[in-house]
């Protein structure tokens, strides 16, 4: 998609299964659990909407705040 010139990026929304499904193909080793990002999501450490009963999360947004925690920088 173009607005203006510009490529305008669509945000990856996805449920928190999901969003933690793209962590593990990501780095199938990964230290970082479910519960984990269950509890960023709903404290809202990381930005997230609620439709329904779920919450949806940009996945992109999440793996740069887990880089970041990871890192120190959080």
């Amino acid at each position: 998609m173009e607005e203006h010139g510009a490529v305008l990026r669509l945000p990856r929304m996805r449920t928190l299964t999901e969003a933690y499904a793209c962590i593990k193909e990501a780095d199938p080793e990964t230290a970082f659990t479910a519960n984990y990002v269950r509890c960023l999501i709903v404290s809202g450490a990381v930005p997230r909407m609620k439709c329904g009963k779920k919450y949806l999360v940009d996945v992109d947004l999440l793996i740069e705040h887990l880089r970041k925690v990871a890192q120190g920088n959080a």
